[in-house]
């Protein structure tokens, strides 16, 4: 099976895709908008009415806006899906949202070639945050600051003690972090969201699909250059690799792995 398999006319995944119901271009547009909306709200609106006086945000209050934001789109991932007919234990939700790893040593050399270009330019792309955040600074009570620099994760979070703290590190480490951000985000972006895109995007939905993920942080405005990278990467291991697991994997290690394994030694005093 080629890699470009699934935009042929006679193989199963193609005759899988053309059942998915399709979206038009301004459901597409909406569908990367109201998340923009949202999370401004959540960070901007809600966020400063919950500032101490000292003018810091709260480790709570912070958990709370992701909880909030990125619960969401796992909400509405799992909506569209539902909406298709896919209940969680469906049988058929696994081909749906290509829960498959890739077969064969090719496409895994592919998929490590592909994660080399796409963290090799966002590491190109850093230096832009520092350039849009100068030109557009954010607030300094942001928790995710470009300027602010910590010397250990503890400083991270004052307010919390991370030593032996179990009950923080599952919620904020592998509930928030891992499943509402980087399962969330891709089930809602890659596997609710691609395939609906083809009639108006074509083969090309995937890129279409990569460059409105990262437009989609634009409540983070000084990273989105950066992420479009980064979102190519994922949406390129989605549309043609077609494995969901493997882009959740590629984001989980592009974007927490080095905090869950800081968060390890905070937790075990080894820090």
């Amino acid at each position: 099976m080629g890699l470009w398999s699934n935009t042929t006319t006679s193989s199963p995944e193609a005759e899988q895709d053309l059942a998915v119901p399709q979206f038009r271009l301004r459901t597409i547009l909406f569908m990367f908008a109201w998340p923009v909306v949202w999370f401004s709200f959540l960070i901007y609106a809600v966020g400063p009415m919950l500032l101490r006086s000292d003018d810091t945000l709260p480790t709570w209050a912070a958990n709370l806006i992701w909880l909030l934001g990125n619960g969401a789109e796992l909400a509405v991932a799992v909506v569209i899906l539902g909406r298709e007919g896919y209940g969680l234990r469906s049988p058929a939700l696994r081909d749906r949202i290509r829960w498959h790893w890739p077969k064969g040593w090719r496409r895994w050399g592919l998929a490590v070639v592909v994660f080399a270009v796409a963290y090799g330019a966002v590491t190109l792309l850093m230096p832009t945050q520092d350039t849009i955040a100068d030109a557009a600074p954010p607030p300094e009570w942001l928790p995710d600051h470009p300027d602010r620099e910590f010397d250990s994760l503890q400083e991270g979070y004052p307010d919390v003690e991370l030593e032996g703290n179990y009950t923080f590190f599952l919620y904020r480490f592998i509930f928030i972090g891992f499943i509402l951000n980087m399962i969330g985000e891709e089930l809602y972006y890659r596997a609710a969201l691609l395939p609906k895109m083809r009639a108006v995007f074509g083969k090309g939905d995937w890129v279409a699909n990569g460059i409105g993920f990262a437009v989609k942080h634009l409540y983070y405005w000084w990273r989105v250059p950066m992420l479009v990278p980064a979102g190519l990467g994922f949406a390129f291991y989605f549309g043609p690799m077609r494995s969901l697991p493997l882009a959740i994997l590629a984001h989980w290690i592009s974007g927490e792995i080095i905090l869950f394994y800081l968060g390890i030694a905070e937790l075990f005093g080894v820090a």
